[in-house]
């Protein structure tokens, strides 16, 4: 290598690739997910050495500068699969999924020099990540749904637990009842209005007497 001839604003590119990605990356970790801060870094610092690898190449020998650009597309998609998380009726990670994604866009772009097109992703990013948090709490606040499974001993403990539903202004979207004996097993679909706890709910209902299971699928 030439280093007397490199072109050394290169550099500025990889540094500003790690810069954006942790940009990125700070707001996962906050919220402590695993794809966090070094992986954001990295995998930015990755598609923008990609990008310049390709761009160098193209100019050597021709061709197509975005083929290895494309794989760098593609291949995130794997890596995005694997932070989503299903749990029960909830999906996990799918946010996370789209920021790793459009975190390697970001390093296509920083490894092209397209810097006013980088930066500009970044801040929509940041905006759409924790400007519009409190709104997208608040709607997944009224519209979460959740599938417990109780367990009771009696027709009385049935209507006791009801009635703490109603009285936390909890809505039942579904029921579904099995009596075995003097015992019945209960599976609900439950909307919990915004004041209510969840965790709260499980902790009164499951001291209640009668109650022999409460729990959350």
């Amino acid at each position: 290598m030439d280093f007397m001839n490199f072109d050394y604003s290169i550099l500025i590119r990889l540094v500003v690739a790690v810069i954006f990605g942790g940009i990125i990356g700070l707001e996962r970790a906050e919220r402590k997910h695993e794809a966090g801060l070094r992986t954001h870094i990295v995998l930015c610092l990755g598609s923008a050495t990609v990008m310049i690898v390709s761009e160098f190449l193209a100019k050597q020998f021709g061709g197509d500068v975005m083929r290895m650009g494309s794989q760098v597309i593609s291949g995130v998609g794997f890596l995005g699969a694997g932070s989503i998380i299903v749990h029960g009726s909830r999906v996990k990670g799918i946010t996370t999924a789209a920021g790793l994604w459009t975190t390697a866009c970001v390093g296509l772009a920083v490894g092209s020099a397209l810097y006013v097109v980088a930066t500009a992703v970044v801040l929509l990013m940041l905006f759409a990540m924790w400007g519009l948090r409190p709104i997208t709490s608040r709607i997944q606040s009224k519209t979460a749904k959740y599938i417990v499974k109780i367990n009771i001993s009696n027709r009385t403990a049935m209507k006791e637990v009801l009635h703490i539903l109603a009285a936390e202004d909890v809505l039942i979207h579904s029921v579904v009842l099995e009596e075995h004996g003097d015992s019945i097993s209960a599976v609900l679909e439950i909307i919990p209005q915004r004041h209510s706890k969840i965790d709260k709910l499980t902790s009164d209902l499951i001291i209640l007497e009668g109650v022999n299971e409460f729990s959350v699928i």
